[in-house]
């Protein structure tokens, strides 16, 4: 049962009292109304802000920290006050004890307290309200119940690398599943840690982000610390965490990362292009390309950086005839197949090689002149920069023909 990103929600109720002057024959001011108002307080802890929710809890268990109230007149603390925290009756809520609504008396502090809050069976997030019984406003107390989670998952963000204190180009997000491998849905909290670099909503290594309507929790953005990963990609952890009886389970899954010196230019290996095989047939050398900064007059080899290589699109019609002449990679050291795009660290030497590619069962037009075809590598130099084979002057794409 999800305990990630608890906080002890705090409202302040605050009593303006006025105090009416005695009467006279002459003229008075009137006095003043009497003002009851009450504050929810503001998340001050980083690891325990949940975006809007005060307190998540999974479905039919108790809430991690109780409800506490402060009443205050004129900026006093009120000694003995009644305050009554009120649930919704219907629909996703919780129970004080097996009742929607609970009192606490405020100590010499002007602090009242609630006993136990326990979510009830349904999913959703709702609204515990704090109020006194002359009060003209009321605290409130943003509420989610939740799933329980069995499985989490990495949904995008992973692989991918960026330059050295840069923020990486794509957002890094996990799916969060049940035993089924269903999404559990919204207001599930994720948390994502870092070994350094900082993520934008907390300007620290870890923060907290809430799942979506589909499961899905996505950080905020994160920028890469100024250390050089080299060969060796680093994992950022997004957690979620389970309480049974009081048994705490954490489920894990790593996003993979790697900082690197700034990438400058992305050309294929010697005898790597242009190539042509018979259709149907994989090409006779595997597609390489070096990453080098611009360091002069010798360049400095960029290592740990992620290049995609990408094919061009096309289709099959009924008979799968393919509907221009491209291919597709196959990876036998992942167990992954017929891919049109795929991606691959850089090496000690700044060298990426993708793996083997196979021509589709279209042949290129002879012409003349021979219609070719392009595959293209590209590495991301930082958020919205990237370097291609396509952009550089001139073009340093694969050339290939299927015969």
């Amino acid at each position: 049962m999800i305990r990630k990103a608890y906080w002890s929600a705090f409202a302040s109720i605050i009593l303006a009292l006025a105090v009416a002057t005695g009467c006279s024959s002459s003229p008075q001011t009137p006095p003043a109304t009497q003002i009851i108002t009450v504050a929810a307080g503001t998340c001050t802890a980083v690891n325990s802000c949940t975006g809007p929710f005060q307190q998540n809890a999974p479905i039919n268990t108790a809430f991690t920290s109780t409800l506490s109230a402060t009443v205050l007149s004129n900026g006093t603390p009120v000694s003995g006050a009644t305050v009554t925290f009120t649930a919704p009756s219907g629909g996703a809520g919780g129970t004080f004890s097996g009742n929607t609504f609970a009192t606490g008396t405020t100590s010499a502090s002007g602090v009242a307290t609630s006993p136990t809050f326990t979510a009830n069976g349904t999913v959703g997030t709702y609204t515990v309200i704090a109020s006194t019984a002359s009060s003209q406003s009321t605290g409130l107390f943003s509420m989610a119940n939740t799933e329980m989670p069995s499985a989490i998952s990495v949904a995008g963000g992973s692989p991918q690398s960026t330059t050295e204190g840069t923020q990486f180009a794509n957002a890094l997000s996990v799916t969060v599943l049940d035993a089924a491998n269903l999404s559990l849905g919204a207001q599930l909290p994720v948390t994502f840690t870092a070994p350094d670099g900082t993520f934008q909503d907390t300007g620290m290594n870890t923060t907290v982000a809430l799942t979506n309507a589909s499961g899905v929790a996505t950080a905020a953005a994160y920028t890469a610390s100024s250390a050089i990963s080299g060969t060796t990609p680093y994992s950022v952890t997004a957690t979620a965490t389970e309480n049974i009886g009081g048994v705490k389970t954490t489920y894990t899954t790593t996003l993979t990362l790697s900082n690197t010196i700034q990438p400058a230019v992305i050309s294929p290996v010697a005898g790597t292009t242009p190539q042509n095989t018979a259709n149907g047939t994989v090409f006779p050398t595997a597609f390489s390309v070096t990453v080098v900064d611009a360091t002069a007059p010798v360049p400095n080899a960029v290592v740990g950086a992620l290049v995609t290589f990408t094919a061009p699109s096309f289709t099959l019609n009924s008979s799968n005839v393919p509907s221009a002449p491209s291919g597709l990679f196959y990876d036998s050291s992942t167990t992954k197949y017929d891919l049109p795009s795929v991606s691959v660290w850089t090496d000690s030497t700044g060298t990426a090689t993708a793996p083997a590619f196979q021509a589709n069962t279209l042949a290129s037009p002879v012409g003349p002149p021979v219609v070719t075809y392009n595959v293209t590598a590209s590495v991301v130099v930082k958020s919205g920069t990237t370097l291609s084979t396509d952009g550089e002057t001139p073009k340093q794409n694969f050339v290939l023909t299927n015969n």
